[in-house]
């Protein structure tokens, strides 16, 4: 039996695109990440500092200052280093991460051009309720977190085309057998139409694991040598990419956790999908298609279909549920400010639909 599992995870492992297509993101994300250090610039105390040295810089003017973030710390912050903002003949930032982040965070920065400081100023009243005032209302603990941040919006961005990856990988999984005619011949052997389908979907879903594993590893080594465990500890509201509704882990470390864990969910139930999808259609192409439209369909969904609420209020809100818990969506939902028992539910979903996938996918393929 190990050896039929060796064989369909080297015919899956063999299909060079596949490493074309993980190279050429592996590579963007490592060269932006380096031009992201390079071009990385502080100013503390009238001096400006640039590359690797500016980021040990700011970390350890964060440190100094890291804990409870409170309005008195905001202020302090204030009173010593201004507003940050960004110089109009050099087009280069003025300040550091920690005047940065109380002008993004509490001021009207975002409404201005960020290049006349004279125009920048403290939220009030209405604004300061809805943009600012929870930042100081549930114990925050605040530390250096600028490269964390990035790490969030890189690690979707490469788990999202990670996927795309993963589907021009798995759709010959049976059609390619179809194609071949050699699936009538598989089948008359002796675990042909039992533990032998079973070893092939078993190959793929190792496959798609142990790629995901390894890409999310990578992004977290490559993150941890520029900007180092600073910030781990602190609160994971501090992130631009979590809402303060809804659940997520307190900690940036325990978010990190949080959307790993759901990629691998996600990469689980895309596996199913493009599996029972490669037991129905006797072409690799039209099953890479397929793959590729049902796995989009929700951002069409989401975006487009969903806000004319064709079906209704309570029949599109379930659909949306529903597509937001597919492999697209699955990895950020941190960002759509869903409840615990909201999360537990598309996780269910998500489970139903792959595991429904891939029996879909042995009954089809053993019958066919």
């Amino acid at each position: 039996m190990g050896t039929i599992w060796k064989e369909e995870l080297y015919k899956i492992a063999s299909r060079k695109i596949v490493w074309l297509g993980v190279f050429l993101l592996l590579a963007f994300v490592t060269i932006r990440l380096y031009g992201e250090c390079c071009h990385y610039t502080t100013t503390i105390d009238g001096n400006t500092y640039q590359g690797r040295e500016a980021i040990r810089k700011d970390k350890e003017l964060t440190r100094r200052c890291a804990g409870l973030l409170t309005k008195e710390k905001v202020s302090r912050l204030y009173k010593e280093y201004g507003f940050f903002y960004y110089d109009r003949k050099t087009d280069t930032a003025v300040g550091n991460y920690c005047n940065r982040f109380i002008t993004e965070n509490f001021t009207n920065f975002r409404q201005t051009d960020g290049y006349s400081p004279d125009e920048i100023y403290f939220l009030k009243g209405e604004e300061w309720k809805r943009n600012a005032a929870y930042l100081l209302e549930n114990d925050v603990r605040f530390d250096y977190v600028y490269g964390w941040n990035d790490f969030t919006e890189m690690y979707v961005f490469t788990i999202v085309a990670l996927f795309i990856i993963l589907i021009l990988g798995l759709s010959p999984v049976f059609a390619e057998e179809y194609q071949l005619k050699t699936a009538d011949i598989l089948r008359t052997t002796r675990r042909g139409k039992g533990s032998g389908i079973w070893l092939k979907i078993l190959a793929a879903l190792s496959f798609s694991i142990a790629l995901t594993c390894g890409a999310c590893a990578y992004l977290w080594l490559i993150y941890l040598a520029v900007y180092g465990a600073q910030g781990w500890d602190a609160s994971s509201i501090l992130l631009s990419f979590v809402t303060p509704y809804g659940y997520c882990p307190e900690s940036i470390l325990g978010y990190f956790i949080y959307i790993t864990s759901l990629s691998l969910v996600g990469v689980l139930l895309l596996t199913g999908i493009v599996i029972g999808i490669s037991a129905l259609c006797k072409s690799p192409f039209l099953v890479l298609i397929l793959s590729l439209c049902a796995y989009l369909f929700p951002v069409v969904w989401v975006q487009i279909l969903g806000p004319m609420w064709l079906f209704g209020v309570t029949m599109t809100k379930n659909i949306t549920h529903f597509m937001t818990s597919m492999p697209v969506y699955l990895p950020m939902g941190s960002g759509f400010a869903f409840s615990a028992e909201q999360i537990m539910v598309h996780l269910g979903i998500a489970l139903a639909v792959g595991i429904g996938g891939i029996c879909l996918g042995y009954h089809r393929y053993r019958n066919c």
